[in-house]
C-alpha cells in the first residue's frame, strides 16, 4: 500500500474545485472544498464523523442548530448524523478539507462548482427513486 504523505494546506489552498477527493481507503476520505464568496455547501448529514481543517478565509459553520465562526487555522469535529452546512462568509474562496471516517463521499468525487455536485446528487437519487419503483412493481 502507497503511503499518503502531502502537504494539506499546499493542496487546499491550490483547490479550485468545489468538491474534490485526494485520497481514500477503505476507512478514511479525505475531500477538499473550496466554496466561492457568499456560497455554501447547503445542509446535510453524513454516516460518518468528519473533521474540518479551514485553510484560507473566513466563514461559520452550523451543527444541529448551533452556530459558530470558522476561520484560517481552525478545526471543527461534525460528528456522524448531525445536520450540518458551512458558509463562506469572507470576502474570497474559503478552502478546506474534510477527512471523513469513514467514507461519505462518493469514490472519486471531484465537482468543480457546487451546481456540478448538486446535479449529480440528483442523478445518485433518482437513479435510487427509480430502483425502489422497480422493486415495488417487480
Amino acid at each position: 500500500m502507497a503511503i499518503f504523505n502531502k502537504d494539506m494546506i499546499e493542496l487546499a489552498g491550490k483547490n479550485d474545485f468545489f468538491q474534490k477527493e485526494v485520497y481514500r481507503d477503505a476507512k478514511v476520505q479525505i475531500v477538499l472544498m473550496s466554496i466561492p464568496e457568499g456560497e455554501d455547501i447547503g445542509m446535510e448529514t453524513h454516516p460518518a464523523d468528519q473533521t474540518t481543517f479551514f485553510v484560507s478565509g473566513d466563514g461559520q459553520a452550523t451543527v444541529d442548530g448551533g452556530h459558530t465562526k470558522v476561520s484560517v487555522n481552525h478545526l471543527i469535529v461534525i460528528p456522524k448524523g448531525a445536520e450540518h452546512n458551512i458558509i463562506n462568509k469572507g470576502s474570497g474562496p474559503l478552502k478546506l478539507f474534510s477527512v471523513y471516517a469513514p467514507p461519505a463521499e462518493p469514490a472519486g468525487v471531484a465537482h468543480k462548482t457546487k451546481a456540478d455536485a448538486e446535479a449529480a446528487e440528483e442523478g445518485i437519487v433518482s437513479r435510487a427513486a427509480k430502483k425502489i419503483k422497480a422493486a415495488i412493481k417487480g
